[in-house]
Order: C-alpha cells, then sequence, then structure tokens
C-alpha cells in the first residue's frame, strides 16, 4: 500500500499509523529553491531548528533505521543535532554523483551526506557488490558471494536527458541509490516513510519492492504526479 499525505512532516500527526520499519528524509537545502507551501530561504538558525524538529521526529516514529540526506554545508549542526539528542549515528555515507554541475571557480560539487541513524538493522545479503579482488585482482581469497559496498555510493546524478528524470521535478533521487537503503534495511510488507517524498523515488521503489509507503510532501502537485506515476506502473 501507498499512501500520499499532503503536509509539512514535522506538523502532521502520524499517531494513527504504527512505528514505521524504516525512514527516509531527503531534507530540502535552504538555497532559495521554489516549493509549494515552503520557504526554502530560512535564517541558519529557523532552518537548524527545523532540521532538529524534522530529526527528532524521524527517530521517534521508526522502530528500524532512519537515513537522513542534507546538504554538506550543514554537517556541522547535523552533528550536533545528534550529539545533543543522544541519536544514535550509525554511519556515515556519502553519495558521489557523477555528471555533478561543472562551477567555473570551484570544484565541481559532487557528494552529499546520508547518515544511518537510530538503528543498526541491516540485511547484508540483499544488497552485497562484487569484490574488486576478484574483479580486479583475482585473489581467491575474497567471498565470492561479494561484500558491502563502501560508505561511498556512486551513483549518476538524474539529468534531463535520462528516461528516469520526471521533468516536473528539479531534484531527484535515483532509483538504484534508494533500492540499496530500502532492500538493506527493510524486509517485504515493512512500512516505510519519506517525509519529503518530491519526485516519488521512495515510492516507486518501495511499490516495485513489495513494501508499504507513507510519503508526505507540502505540494498537492507532487503528490498528484507522483500517484499517476504509480498508477501508470499497473496498467
Amino acid at each position: 500500500m501507498i499512501s500520499l499525505i499532503k503536509g509539512q512532516f514535522e506538523k502532521i500527526d502520524l499517531s494513527n499509523y504504527r512505528k514505521f520499519d524504516l525512514s527516509f528524509h531527503d531534507f530540502p537545502d535552504n538555497e532559495k529553491v521554489k516549493y509549494e507551501n515552503y520557504n526554502d530561504n530560512l535564517k541558519i538558525e529557523e532552518y537548524v531548528e527545523l532540521l532538529k524538529k524534522w530529526i527528532l521526529k524521524a527517530c521517534d516514529l521508526t522502530v528500524g533505521p532512519v537515513f537522513i540526506s542534507f546538504s554538506q554545508k550543514y554537517t556541522y549542526f547535523i552533528e550536533q543535532i545528534v550529539i545533543n539528542n543522544n541519536i544514535p549515528l550509525i554511519q556515515r555515507i556519502y553519495w558521489h554523483f557523477t555528471f555533478g554541475q561543472a562551477n567555473k571557480k570551484r570544484y565541481t560539487p559532487s557528494l552529499r551526506p546520508i547518515y544511518w541513524l537510530n538503528n543498526n538493522i541491516i540485511y547484508e545479503d540483499k544488497i552485497k557488490v562484487p569484490s574488486q579482488r576478484i574483479i580486479k585482482y583475482g585473489d581467491k581469497r575474497a567471498n565470492p558471494l561479494g561484500k558491502l559496498p563502501d560508505n561511498l555510493w556512486e551513483f549518476s546524478r538524474i539529468c534531463g536527458t535520462f528516461s528516469e528524470k520526471r521533468k516536473w521535478h528539479k531534484n531527484q533521487f535515483p532509483e538504484k541509490l534508494m533500492e540499496r537503503i530500502i532492500l538493506g534495511h527493510s524486509k517485504e510488507n515493512d512500512v516505510i516513510c519519506d517525509g519529503f517524498v518530491g519526485s516519488g523515488t521512495t515510492a516507486i521503489v518501495c511499490k516495485k519492492l513489495n513494501r508499504d509507503c507513507i510519503g508526505i510532501d507540502v505540494s498537492q502537485f507532487y503528490l498528484d504526479k507522483i500517484q499517476e506515476l504509480l498508477d501508470d506502473k499497473e496498467k
């Protein structure tokens, strides 16, 4: 079951739902993006307070792992929120996205932090990758079944020419990246929450992998578009 709910994650009442088995939240970056019903141009102290509310609520509502994605310029504040509120930080993961937007006077940005919080559940056999020891060096000591991925994840940014691209949304997580999180940290029929469902990647991957999803967003336009995509996949 995929449920799409309009509202602000920090304000919406989710008490009628059981605790989530997994949460994923890709926070808006406070970079003046025009969102429906949300101000993405807050003072730093206001934005950091929102980050705190989002993280605390996500961890409170989730019995399993919580994954948060955020702009790396707010790493210091994220770390302080985690430390000051005794939130278990299981691992720091970094998404290295190829096809980063080129800069003329700075190195091309190509990393986005994804922090794994709250619970250390992992289903390692679901997400193993081939070992470079075997592929590159022919080392027979390596496990032929593969190994867990490194914590630097390389997935291409979804560019405008990609068939996966949803042109009505500016920022979009790759489905392969979400598949790793969902396969690696949930089971079939688990309930997964995405408080900023945006382009719908989490909902689409949950449907494909037989998970229930609660997708929340402030934009009814986005929710309608996601529902259209889900309906099309049933045809």
